[in-house]
């Protein structure tokens, strides 16, 4: 995870499992490009498959969430806070 200045992330997440991410909503666009394996997308009912080099733009407000294969990695830029970090104990 990167913290920006202005308060913007991006990271780069690895996926060691098959993964299910709810639906959400942000108040920031969302840029994301796959790196490796397949992402699908889950928008207005629309299944989106992502696959190794595709990029995809999630406008602020758009509910939308997905369906993450094992070892699936992605970049993504979030136009404002999306993750807090752990902190070490």
């Amino acid at each position: 995870m990167f913290d920006g200045v202005d308060g913007n992330q991006m990271a780069f997440w690895t996926c060691p499992d098959n993964a299910v991410s709810a639906p959400h909503v942000h108040d920031f666009d969302e840029y994301m490009v796959v790196v490796q394996g397949c992402y699908t997308l889950l928008i207005d009912d629309k299944r989106v498959p992502l696959r190794t080099g595709d990029e995809y733009v999630i406008a602020r407000g758009v509910a939308h969430g997905g369906q993450v294969a094992a070892g699936t990695r992605t970049i993504h830029a979030f136009g404002g806070h999306r993750a807090d970090r752990v902190q070490d104990v």
